[in-house]
């Protein structure tokens, strides 16, 4: 069972003495058993060293296992217990996704009971153990206390209670301390590939690749310099995004004093004002007296400014306080900006007005267990590195260890049948072969394809804070929207008002009782001379003539209607679907009487059973006007005797009873401009796309029809609604009635349904199975709350669906978070974005060779390199963010996500190749003696680095393309055209070098006189081959001398292996319809044809001093056309098969939704 939304599971241990360590204990015994018995069988040969070289790596694995891996170093090092008295150390196992499982201290201090606490810290939270339940649990806040004891609360009355909190919840800081550049960059030399990587290069040197083994570690240093680089950068715009001490009063012994932020804890009362523009809240505040207006945009996303009350506004003192329906309304949150506040009128506790005349607040939450905490958490101890699904990729390795255990088994079997072969060199060899199957590159290219992602969405304003969901992106399958401000504009226009008469009526001849609830019925605040709030509640106000002054004064521009005061609130709530308010006037019939009225404003169903006598037509008009797309709130007043003494004691009901209708507000709510497109092109490229919004069922259902959510041949869209205490399934004029459960399949068939948020309820309680069935069929869910948007996102991963929400940063925080991708909008001001121009647009740069272009172009990605989002960029609302209001950033975000998946199956299928060719290539040329030399190594080495970036770095197409790409490395497809490529390339392989090898007697004498001029040119060769042509001949099992000397096998087989390579490279690369074609991508296309130049250069002998630089020899003319003509063939062969198994296995398949 879960701690909390951290923690998975914790466990205790002691560790051992350093003598029963399992790294060091049994392979000490390994040591001496093996030497004994070596001993005692006079073999202290060949043998002997190998063994004892298979030891030392085994202790080394083992070693850098237990760095590695936290669990197997509890397994070896330590010892478990379970009483939190005798243990030192905790394994703490995250919730996936959330960081990684650690070893931590565990610490202890004594209270001022004289009672010990345990605790331990993970990822800055604090866990203290419960000796009752027998469990770990987070710090407990203050936070869900009576309204009563928070008004009440009088801050730190003495030094002891100041000091014991202090010691219990630590300092208010944000502090993130940066490693140093050391520690980091070990950290990623010991990770595993990374050892893997230096473990292949120490073989390659022992086969005397010296050049190609100081190319690649010197390519492998500079990238992970290069990542050591970026991480520190990173790590230091997250350390900003933390927040700057500041000075503030604080309420503590009675008396208010002047201190730094930092020295803040739970439980202080303190003052909060308007601070400079960079000055935001320090910690999560709850308003105990006097308002705020809270910018919230950098935290939540937000971009209207916040009202923010008090909680002595709240009558019910009795009740507890609930985070998660009072945060709205009461809080604020660390890292805010208060740019208004409103100091209390007078003093109503023993706590006597703040030096600076601020608002007063209770400290609910500091440090990491703030709101802005958890989103430094996110993008601070979240997944950091991104590759394939870990499962596949092991499944991947394994699969092509079976073809290099038969290459090793092969070589061994053939070396050992020679008694003179050196058994060192023999099992140097097979070592060689078994590393060549995995490749030490993978999470390089894995890592840049992601990176590239990150990047191409930085530049079009959308962010990512979790990069593990991006290959995610690429699977959707059912893409969930919100209507209000996602799909439809802020900018609203409010038509008139219905249900008084028969037609419509402009604002400006409504009757003065609808004006007073649209006057007074609102939420809207001024800050700085500028009305902020709900953009319907403005654009009503705004259409009626009135204007909003300080303290809650609403007066008319023109008539001569009396202002009007706001005397309390009842806001908005989703759940609630209404809000509610108590204003007055002075009549000047009656003297200037002071007359208080209850303005109600909500969904027409609800105020319906609110009112005193409801009009015949009531149904008939909002159902007609939420048919044609209009947003419908109805309204409702009524005049009430009221003493203002008791507005702290009125109650919600009080006002929200027999009640007079005054009429519906009609607003309509025009479409974003690319909506219909976004959503067509969605449609388009095999997606189910849904909407979820709170607004009412036949306004949602037009906004539906008119986007196209539903199909085109089916007029009737169809809603589950309460008749007669039966639930039916009726049109929106009630003329099409289908029982609940009646031929479900036939339903889905004929009809486009909408859910709404009570019959979602409903079938979840009493027909699960057929909710479970219909769901996926939902174009609409309607008047559903936050909290059942989430539910709904929960059920469609629950039944397997790939799912993608889109909204807006507050009420769809759930949905948004439980979505494997979850978009959230930001409506700011639109900016230019600027593009940096590309060096790889300059690779064919006058002057530079491969060399320098790799080191700038290293350069270039440390430069271009996606940094962490900056304060302002994420929110704590979702994975994803864009800046801009579009929805065009879902098809951006789906967009790379398929690139990424289509490049990673793409490098797999090339990697996978690449190191079965390599193992045949190595088990049988080893045994022939026969290998690369130094420098050809190096080229090819290089030249595959090269085009694996260039890869890494494809662009999607502007487009989303209707097939879909396959969503795993293991399918049909990748299998066969593996197989059927590698056959191909192993005939031409073996027919090649056979070929060759009917050359070597006839050109031998030419070839010894070709390599004594490569012996005056070459003077530091380090390929191992035998000791002359007539032993390849001769004995092509004996051992590989130190000096390399060429001949025709072995620049047939390295002419062979680079055009294999190429041929890879080219067939497998996916392009369209996901991503640039090959002849698109300008930088892979210019290597490809460089590369293509230099095989036919190197077999041509058109250039001699490349010939002699890279070792080739001349070739015969006529084996110089075999080899040409079977390569071209080979090439087209390879494209030719995997064609054909991208046409019939190689697209990608919606799920067929089950009836």
């Amino acid at each position: 069972m879960a701690l909390d939304n951290l923690i998975d599971s914790v466990s205790l241990y002691v560790p051992r003495h350093i003598a029963f360590h399992g790294a060091i204990f049994p392979f000490v015994v390994l040591y001496f058993l093996w030497s004994y018995i070596c001993f005692s069988l006079n073999d202290i040969g060949d043998i002997y060293f190998i063994g004892i070289f298979a030891v030392a790596i085994a202790q080394v694995l083992c070693s850098l296992c237990c760095y590695w891996s936290v669990s197997f170093r509890c397994l070896l090092s330590c010892r478990r217990v379970t009483s939190p008295k005798t243990a030192s150390l905790v394994k703490v196992i995250p919730i996936p996704n959330n960081g990684f499982t650690e070893l931590v201290v565990l610490k202890r201090f004594k209270d001022q009971d004289l009672q010990t606490v345990t605790w331990f810290r993970y990822h800055e939270i604090k866990y203290l153990w419960n000796d009752d339940k027998k469990c770990f649990h987070s710090l407990q806040f203050p936070i869900s206390n009576t309204i009563e004891q928070y008004i009440n609360c009088k801050g730190y009355t003495s030094d002891e209670q100041l000091a014991k909190s202090i010691r219990l919840y630590g300092l208010n800081e944000l502090y993130i301390q940066l490693p140093k550049f050391n520690d980091l960059f070990i950290e990623k030399a010991t990770a595993p590939f990374f050892v893997f990587q230096v473990f292949c290069i120490t073989l390659w040197c022992f086969d005397k690749y010296w050049y190609y083994s100081i190319f690649t570690l010197a390519m492998l240093v500079l990238f992970e310099f290069t990542l050591v680089k970026q991480q520190l950068r990173n790590m230091d715009e997250i350390r900003k995004m933390g927040n700057n001490s500041i000075d503030l009063f604080v309420y503590r012994n009675k008396k208010w004093q002047l201190i730094l932020s930092d020295d803040l804890t739970p439980g202080d009362i303190v003052s909060i004002t308007r601070g400079h523009d960079d000055q935001t809240v320090p910690c999560d505040l709850l308003l105990l007296r006097g308002s705020c207006i809270v910018d919230e945009s950098l935290l939540t996303g937000e971009s209207i400014p916040q009202m923010k009350e008090p909680i002595e506004n709240i009558s019910d003192y009795s009740r507890n306080l609930d985070f998660e329906t009072d945060k709205k309304l009461h809080i604020l949150f660390s890292g805010t900006r208060v740019v208004q506040h409103t100091s209390p009128i007078k003093s109503t506790s023993s706590i006597r007005a703040s030096p600076d005349n601020g608002c007063i607040a209770f400290v609910l939450r500091t440090g990491f267990n703030t709101s802005q905490g958890n989103l430094l958490q996110t993008i601070l101890f979240g997944v950091k590195h991104v590759t394939a699904n870990n499962l596949e990729t092991l499944a991947f390795i394994l699969f092509l260890l079976i073809f290099a255990i038969a290459a090793a088994t092969y070589l061994w079997i053939k070396g050992t049948e020679d008694p003179n072969r050196s058994r060192y060199k023999l099992f140097l060899e097979c070592s060689l072969i078994l590393t060549s199957v995995i490749p030490p590159e993978l999470p390089v290219e894995l890592s840049l394809a992601v990176n590239s992602s990150i990047l191409s969405l930085s530049k079009v304003g959308i962010y990512c804070t979790e990069a593990f969901r991006i290959p995610f992106a690429g699977k959707v399958e059912i893409c969930c929207f919100d209507k209000t401000g996602t799909l439809t504009k802020d900018d609203l226009i409010v038509e008139g008002i219905a249900g008084i008469n028969n037609e419509m009526m402009p604002m400006v001849l409504a009757p003065e009782h609808t004006i007073q609830v649209l006057a007074s019925c609102h939420s809207l605040v001024q800050l700085d001379d500028t009305l902020v709030g709900d953009p319907i509640e403005k654009a009503s106000l705004d259409a009626i003539n009135w204007l909003l002054c300080k303290n809650d004064l609403i007066v008319s521009k023109n008539s001569k209607m009396p202002p009007l005061k706001i005397m309390s609130r009842f806001y908005f709530s989703s759940s609630l679907k209404r809000m509610s308010v108590l204003a007055s006037y002075k009549c000047p019939k009656t003297q200037n009487k002071v007359v208080y009225i209850a303005s109600v404003k909500g969904a027409p169903e609800v105020l319906k059973s609110m009112l005193k006598s409801i009009p015949s037509n009531y149904d008939c008009t909002y159902q007609e006007l939420a048919g044609r797309g209009a947003r419908v709130l109805a309204l409702a007043r009524k005049e009430m005797k009221f003493d203002p003494d008791d507005v702290k004691n009125l109650k919600r009901e009080t006002l929200e009873c027999d009640l007079d209708f005054v009429g519906f507000v009609v607003v309509s709510c025009p479409l974003k401009p690319d909506s219909k497109n976004v959503i067509k092109e969605l449609q388009e490229s095999s997606h189910m796309v849904t909407m979820i919004t709170g607004d009412n069922p036949l306004t949602a259902c037009y906004v539906a029809n008119e986007l196209n959510f539903t199909r085109s041949q089916s007029s009737i869209i169809l809603t589950l609604t309460e008749v007669s205490n039966m639930w039916y399934w009726v049109n929106d004029r009630n003329k099409v009635q289908f029982p609940l459960i009646e031929n479900i399949k036939k339903l889905v068939e004929s009809y486009d349904l909408c859910l709404t948020g009570d019959s979602l309820a409903y079938l979840n309680k009493n027909h699960k199975d057929v909710l479970k069935k219909i769901l996926p069929h939902v174009c609409v869910f309607a008047r559903v709350a936050p909290k059942e948007k989430e539910f709904i996102i929960i059920m469609l991963k629950a039944l397997g669906y790939c799912t993608l929400m889109c909204g807006d940063g507050t009420n769809d925080v759930g949905a948004l978070k439980h979505a494997h991708v979850g978009i959230a909008i930001l409506a700011r001001s639109f900016e230019k974005l600027k593009p940096k121009k590309s060096s790889l647009s300059k690779i064919r740069k006058s002057g530079e060779n491969v060399s320098d272009q790799m080191k700038r172009l290293m350069k270039e990605m440390d430069e271009e390199s996606v940094t962490v989002v900056k304060s302002g960029d994420a929110s704590i609302a979702a994975p994803f963010t864009s800046k801009y209001s579009s929805v065009a950033c879902v098809c951006h975000v789906i967009k790379q996500g398929r690139c990424t998946l289509v490049t990673t199956l793409q490098m797999f299928k090339i990697l996978a190749l690449n190191a079965i060719i390599a193992a045949y290539s190595q088990s049988v040329l080893y045994v022939k003696g026969i290998k690369f030399s130094d420098s050809q190594a190096t080229l090819q080495g290089l030249l595959l680095a090269v085009s694996f970036l260039f890869i890494s770095r494809s662009n999607p197409l502007k487009i989303l393309s209707k097939q879909r790409p396959l969503p795993n490395i293991f399918n049909i497809y990748t299998i066969l055209t593996v197989m059927f490529q590698f056959i191909i390339h192993f005939f031409s392989l073996v027919f090649l070098v056979q070929k060759a090898g009917t050359y070597v007697e006839l050109k031998s004498e030419n070839t010894t006189t070709f390599t004594e001029t490569f012996n005056e040119t070459i003077t530091n060769s380090s390929l191992i081959l035998n000791d002359s042509l007539s032993t390849v001949t001769s004995s092509p099992e004996q051992d590989i001398v130190e000096e390399f000397t060429p001949n025709i096998v072995n620049s047939a087989v390295f002419i062979i292996s680079m055009a294999l390579q190429i041929s890879t490279f080219s067939v497998n690369y996916r392009g369209r319809p996901f991503m640039e074609n090959l002849s698109e991508n300008k930088p892979l296309l210019y290597s490809t044809i460089i590369q293509i130049l230099v095989i036919l250069c190197l077999s041509m002998g058109t250039i001699d001093v490349l010939n002699v630089q890279f070792e080739i020899i001349q070739f015969p003319y006529e084996f110089r056309l075999v080899l040409l003509s079977v390569l071209v063939l080979d090439c087209f062969g390879s494209f030719a098969v995997d064609r054909i198994c991208l046409w019939l296995f190689g697209e990608g398949k919606l799920k067929k939704i089950p009836i």
